[in-house]
């Protein structure tokens, strides 16, 4: 479909890119479909608040972010999670840690929300030492994060002043693995709350959670802004995305509805894995045993987490 045809409501998102978007398709939900899974996912109790989780490929160890304890827990099992580092408290404010992710080294990436005051990103080395990455706009409260090589991270954001509409976007994150020094630059804006982020090749993907849409690009584009004949996007449809995760054939997981998650196929078909989850936050595969995991955290502020483990076709 050409974006002719839904120009009106993709005019709401106000994408403000540099290039002129030249085409796009837009694929509804359509009830989901059906659940998919092979087997009854396993379950893992957690002491925890947990919120984003990253599978490191060097050695298949397992990290999340806890806001109980404002750190992040790592397992070899993936059932017993114990302490790995902690990240800086800020006064006065609830902890929220959001996406971890892993650096070309095998450190960690992790992204401080910060509530519009003290949104970060912290490098934690295989020392577990933790730095901050100076010089970002702690404003932006932070979401989603992904490495696409050494020294680059991509961040979603998004602000929020009063009672105007947040809005937000995607940024290029550069920065010295030594010295930790970090600018910043506007590759997408005029999102509303972009959350996860995702990286293949040179598609891009970014769930907005605010305008129930994946919206897909060219990772090349956003970054060469002068690039000729624009820059085609794709928009796909589907209620309430949160964090983002890709397997090695192409398909998308992400949450969706108030208590499922999705599998969103090359082909822009969206399907239900599993639709029993109380509040989906992140998810990551393991592609060597084919599993899907998901953090599902009790909307109880007091409550805890749980670890499901999906079996993938």
């Amino acid at each position: 479909m050409v974006l002719s045809h839904f120009s009106k409501r993709l005019a709401r998102y106000a994408l403000t890119i540099a290039s002129t978007l030249t085409a796009a398709a837009v694929v509804t939900l359509s009830g989901c479909g059906s659940a998919q899974v092979a087997s009854a996912p396993q379950r893992v109790s957690l002491d925890a608040r947990a919120n984003g989780i990253a599978i490191r490929p060097a050695d298949g160890r397992i990290f999340i972010t806890d806001d109980k304890t404002n750190s992040v827990l790592s397992s070899v099992d993936g059932s017993t999670f114990t302490p790995f580092a902690a990240v800086p408290v800020v006064a006065g404010q609830a902890n929220a840690q959001s996406q971890v992710t892993i650096a070309d080294t095998g450190s960690l990436l992790v992204g401080r929300f910060g509530f519009g005051a003290a949104g970060a990103v912290f490098d934690i080395g295989a020392d577990k030492s933790v730095s901050a990455l100076p010089g970002l706009d702690p404003t932006r409260r932070r979401l989603g994060l992904s490495t696409i090589g050494t020294g680059k991270l991509l961040s979603t954001w998004f602000v929020k002043n009063g009672n105007a509409p947040a809005t937000g976007g995607l940024s290029l994150i550069t920065y010295d693995e030594s010295t930790h020094a970090a600018s910043e630059h506007n590759l997408l804006t005029g999102l509303a709350k972009p959350v996860g982020i995702a990286v293949q090749g040179d598609a891009v993907f970014i769930s907005d959670q605010a305008n129930n849409m994946i919206l897909k690009t060219s990772l090349s584009g956003l970054i060469n802004h002068a690039q000729a004949g624009g820059l085609n996007t794709t928009v796909i449809k589907i209620n309430g995305p949160d964090l983002l995760t890709i397997d090695s054939n192409g398909a998308l997981y992400t949450k969706c509805n108030s208590t499922a998650v999705c599998r969103i196929s090359p082909d822009n078909s969206v399907a239900v894995i599993a639709n029993d989850f109380e509040d989906a936050r992140g998810v990551a595969i393991d592609p060597g045993h084919h599993l899907l995991y998901v953090i599902d955290r009790q909307k109880s502020a007091s409550g805890g987490s749980t670890l499901r483990v999906i079996p993938l076709n």
